[in-house]
């Protein structure tokens, strides 16, 4: 059989033969699914149980998308490729196996190019997107490693086989850096001791670079996932050393997943040949949702609504995640987070129900920060002048998607034009096209930028008197005054009376 086929029925590959039931993609949504709620009747717990399950939401609820069915898939049958492709029973696999071992104490520059690669998935997204969510719990599904006994047909006596492996780029971008987390996080799954062999770290990291290719070799890493590739870590001299060392692992048979910021993984696309091994098995693009995308009003949304804690329903009715999306912006991480909030404000108010009180108390909260604030609006209101300060939002790239840009054929009006979609039209305010616009002379983008910071401004100034006004209104116990500090200082106040 060739190196290159893949054939799954009855195959006795002794690295993929103990993960046939774990890797099968046929359902995969129903087992990927899950929730800390799940047959769980909320009215009876005690509101220390619904601020612990609270605490469970982000980590444990996972609803599938179509997303995680593309991703995940893809993910599980480029581990199975993998494999198909590693079968040590075949001659040809034992001695690229022998030649890969052969290279200890070269430098990852002198390298020789073998005529196979596995595969690799990059995957690339503004934060809080659900990047890292997404591939984690796919890996989740399948066993950290697996202890192999001893097998004549395969070649070892014993092996301890590594199915996947999360590692963070190191944080100053440095090859070294990232090649101990590497090892590190070996040692962390399987009990070596890698990371602390003199042996290895006394190496110049060129060296180091193959020995750790090596080792993921001889342990037959399903998947190597490297998260975090970011600008500020993976540009100049070491992002393109770090790209280098992916190329390699791909070419020692290494699968891999690639995940970062957009800026970050655009040290992956100055070249051809980088671009094309980098996205062999796939390349996802996540981004905030738009409030009629799918996977938000049918997947995201409901199931968040859904994860709900406290003995009564809801007060209001969200069934196609609008609300959601205006105190989240369609980032998946604040979406959790206001839901979660604003529910903890509710128990310890003693309330029975959710309010949009409770919502819009957690959003001007401590919970969010006021970038937090600026980074939702931007994307709920379609606003780039508010992401424009953070370096690593493609601000650009969502001027154009909303079609915000400017052009030569563009006048002023059109180029200010905004997107139909709204959240709220009486709670938000959208940047308006001059209506003197066609008859005046198109404006500079200069002048654009300098004409919606105005608008921000005086919305912003307006904001803060509103609130200023409704806060004088209100009476001194008023929650949305001084009523919500003083009921936590006498609750403080009973538990010091009654210890």
């Amino acid at each position: 059989m060739s190196t290159n086929t893949v054939s799954l029925s009855g195959n006795s590959n002794p690295l993929y033969l103990p993960l046939t039931e774990a890797l099968r993609v046929d359902d995969i949504a129903s087992r990927i699914r899950r929730s800390p709620l799940e047959g769980l009747d909320v009215t009876t717990v005690t509101n220390d149980a619904r601020h612990a399950l609270l605490d469970q939401m982000q980590e444990r609820l996972f609803e599938p998308s179509t997303v995680t069915l593309d991703l995940g898939t893809r993910l599980f049958r480029m581990i199975v490729r993998g494999y198909m492709s590693r079968d040590p029973r075949q001659l040809a696999v034992r001695k690229q196996t022998i030649a890969v071992a052969s290279c200890k104490g070269s430098k990852l520059p002198e390298l020789p190019w073998f005529n196979t690669y596995a595969k690799c998935i990059r995957v690339s997204g503004e934060t809080g997107t659900g990047k890292t969510y997404e591939v984690m719990n796919a890996l989740r599904l399948l066993p950290p490693f697996i202890v192999h006994s001893e097998n004549k047909e395969a070649g070892w006596s014993h092996l301890v086989q590594v199915v996947h492996l999360y590692v963070a780029m190191s944080h100053d971008g440095s090859l070294g850096g990232l090649l101990l987390n590497i090892l590190s996080a070996l040692d962390d799954r399987i009990g070596t001791n890698y990371a602390t062999q003199p042996s290895l770290i006394r190496l110049s990291n060129e060296k180091l670079a193959v020995h750790v290719g090596i080792i993921l070799r001889t342990h037959a890493v399903g998947v190597l996932v490297i998260d975090e590739l970011q600008e500020r870590n993976f540009t100049g001299a070491h992002g393109g050393l770090a790209a280098l060392f992916f190329l390699r692992l791909l070419n020692f048979g290494i699968p891999m997943v690639l995940m970062g910021n957009p800026f970050g993984l655009s040290a992956l696309e100055r070249f051809s040949q980088d671009v094309r091994r980098t996205g062999s098995a796939g390349s996802f693009d996540f981004e905030p949702y738009d409030p009629c995308d799918f996977d938000w009003t049918d997947c995201i949304a409901p199931k968040i609504w859904a994860y709900y804690v406290l003995p009564e329903p809801m007060a209001f009715s969200d069934p196609d995640g609008k609300i959601l999306f205006q105190y989240s912006g369609g980032i998946r991480d604040y979406a959790f987070r206001i839901s979660s909030a604003a529910q903890r404000i509710a128990i310890d108010l003693n309330d029975k129900a959710l309010t949009l009180a409770h919502l819009k108390m957690a959003y001007e909260g401590s919970d969010f920060a006021a970038r937090d604030r600026d980074l939702i609006e931007g994307f709920a209101r379609r606003d780039p002048i508010r992401l424009m300060d953070f370096e690593d939002v493609r601000v650009e790239h969502y001027r154009g998607k909303w079609g915000l840009l400017s052009t030569a054929q563009t006048t002023g009006a059109e180029s200010q034009r905004e997107s139909n979609v709204t959240v709220d039209q009486a709670s938000t305010e959208w940047p308006q096209a001059d209506s003197n616009a066609s008859t005046t002379a198109p404006r500079t983008r200069h002048e654009q930028e300098m004409a919606a910071a105005k608008r921000l401004s005086t919305r912003r100034t307006n904001e803060t008197s509103n609130r200023a006004a409704v806060k004088e209104a209100c009476g001194k116990d008023d929650l949305r005054n001084e009523g919500l500090k003083k009921f936590l200082i006498s609750g403080f106040d009973a538990l010091r009376r009654t210890a």
